[in-house]
């Protein structure tokens, strides 16, 4: 996969912040989705608080190699799958975390048969879908071009 690609994507959906904001459940966070936990030397500091781009770079990297890690696990065979497929996947586990995404049953389902019209009617089919509907249709899209063809 193209890690250049993929973080293409997750910028575009994630955004990119070089400080501290509250995320859609005020949750701080910072660079590109980056949930602030307790182990972070951004932990504590208040909205507002510069980020260097070294250190958004730094977390993006640390954060999608464990959404990689993610994507290996719940699919052995993530490997083998068509790059879009990858990317949608890696994105929506980036966005969700591993025990959200776990949730989408069908998806996951689908995916595992490389069924990729039904996984995409599947993300359509959720509150993901009504609560991020643009960002999702873009991961549906993708996944139907793969059973276009």
């Amino acid at each position: 996969m193209n890690l250049d690609r993929l973080r293409t994507v997750v910028a575009s959906d994630e955004g990119c912040s070089n400080e501290i904001y509250l995320d859609s459940v005020m949750e701080p966070t910072c660079g590109i989705g980056h949930l602030i936990k307790k182990d972070d030397i951004e932990y504590g500091c208040i909205v507002g608080t510069k980020v260097s781009d070294e250190r958004v770079n730094e977390l993006f990297e640390n954060d999608i190699q464990a959404c990689l890690d993610d994507c290996n696990k719940r699919y052995s065979d993530f490997e083998t799958f068509p790059e879009d497929a990858q990317i949608t996947i890696a994105s929506l586990l980036f966005q969700l975390g591993s025990p959200r995404y776990g949730g989408f049953v069908n998806h996951i389902a689908a995916v595992k048969s490389r069924d990729w019209a039904e996984a995409a009617a599947q993300l359509r089919d959720s509150l993901l879908y009504r609560q991020t509907q643009a960002r999702t249709e873009r991961h549906a899209k993708r996944l139907e071009g793969l059973a276009l063809g």
